[in-house]
This record gives C-alpha cells, sequence and structure tokens, in this order.
C-alpha cells in the first residue's frame, strides 16, 4: 500500500474513535436549585448545572454542590436519570 493510503486510512480511523468514546454516556436532568460538579466513570470536573440536561461518562457518579448537597449513584451507557429535590436532599434515580 502506497504511504498516502496508509496515512488517510490512519486519519479515518482517528476520526471515529472519539465517536465511539462519546457514546459512552448518560444523560441527566437535574430538576434541583443546586449545581453539581460530577465524577463519572474516569471523568472528572463535569459540570451538571440546575435545571438543566447533559450528558455525562457511564460510570460510578459522585457529585458535590458548592452548597454541600452531594448525590451519588451508577449509570449505564444511554441510562437516563434525573436529579430531584427530596425535601432539602437530592436523590438520582431513573428517569
Amino acid at each position: 500500500m502506497k504511504t498516502s493510503t496508509l496515512l488517510g486510512l490512519a486519519l479515518a480511523l482517528a476520526c471515529l474513535l472519539p465517536g465511539a468514546y462519546a457514546l459512552a454516556s448518560c444523560s441527566v436532568h437535574n430538576d434541583t436549585n443546586w449545581s453539581f460538579t460530577v465524577t463519572s466513570g474516569n471523568t472528572s470536573n463535569q459540570m451538571v448545572g440546575s435545571h438543566s440536561q447533559t450528558s455525562i461518562a457511564a460510570g460510578k457518579i459522585v457529585g458535590k454542590s458548592k452548597e454541600g448537597k452531594t448525590v451519588g449513584g451508577f449509570c449505564k451507557d444511554g441510562d437516563k436519570l434525573e436529579i430531584s429535590d427530596d425535601h432539602g436532599v437530592p436523590v438520582l434515580m431513573p428517569k
């Protein structure tokens, strides 16, 4: 094979890998007044803002707010979760 063909194949493969990684995520809807900094899977410092929807890495979830509230749990690829306020306590549950 020519060097230019190999280079083209390597570039195409490199473009596909980040897309596969992006699919390994969970959808989280935060229905509280608190914003959380979340560590999940092997990814830290993910932000889940108050009253927002976002995606985080799949795996064990540990979230902390500036107000000292914590939330935790686990999600698998494709899961949809919700953080709700249960009388001042944030609760992570399937949506």
